[in-house]
């Protein structure tokens, strides 16, 4: 009897000892966690803070210092180039005008120096306008005196003198003038295409920060997500749209 306790106790010892042992299972490993449910309220927030918008200020503000780079901004590369490109050929365009007004201008100075015996220092355009529709400064004052317009009239002989050697050298000064006048009104209206292209790029790029921010505003995003898989793998698939 006393041999049958004894094994009865060794028994539950045992039995003891190897549930002591065994690891314990938490019930979380058997079943996932779950998701926590996000009121729509409470994600409209989320969504429109990861658009990624653009400054329609910016873009305008960019454009109009330089044409192109608020296209850049917004992301429209190709307008971004034709506008840059469009600024670079308009200001060389200006700047050869501009040029060759001053070659002509120079030629025109010392081909009336070398013809008509013209001193040109502090000489305005109005006189050389002058000495291209008349021979001589005698001529131009007569003119000036039937006209009774003593304001136009040249008073010192010396300072403003001119007589031209022949009526084909006048002629060609004054299609050297007219050349030079018109390369300068030429570089005048270049600068106001300029201006023209500043003030399009300007409103073309508020207009692609509009359609950038449309794009970002109703594109599609999803997320892939797995579990953990240990017990229970679980694959979660979630697809949001903005408006």
């Amino acid at each position: 009897m006393k041999r049958s306790f004894f094994t009865l106790f060794l028994a539950a010892g045992l039995c003891s000892a190897a549930a002591a042992a065994e690891p314990r299972l938490e019930p979380a490993r058997f079943f996932p966690a779950p998701l926590p449910l996000i009121a729509a309220d409470e994600a409209a927030p989320q969504a429109a803070s990861g658009l990624d918008e653009k400054s329609r200020g910016k873009a305008l503000m960019l454009s109009f210092l330089l044409p192109g780079l608020g296209e850049h901004y917004a992301g429209a590369g190709t307008k971004a180039k034709i506008f840059l490109g469009t600024e670079i050929s308009l200001w060389l365009g200006y700047a050869g005008f501009l040029t060759w007004s001053d070659w002509r201008h120079d030629e025109m100075e010392s081909y009336a120096a070398r013809h008509a015996g013209v001193n040109p220092a502090g000489k305005s355009d109005t006189y050389y306008a002058n000495i291209g529709n008349y021979d001589t400064i005698q001529q131009y004052n007569e003119a000036k005196l039937r006209q009774r317009n003593l304001n136009d009239y040249y008073r010192d002989l010396d300072a403003w003198h001119w007589e031209w050697d022949s009526a084909a050298n006048r002629e060609r000064f004054d299609q050297l003038r007219i050349s030079s006048d018109k390369a300068r009104n030429r570089g005048t209206f270049v600068l106001g295409a300029i201006l023209a292209n500043h003030l399009i790029s300007a409103i073309d790029a508020v207009w692609s920060v509009n359609r950038y921010n449309d794009s970002q505003a109703s594109r599609v995003e999803w997320n892939l997500q797995f579990g953990d898989g240990r017990i229970q793998p679980h694959l979660l698939l979630s697809m949001q749209r903005h408006f």
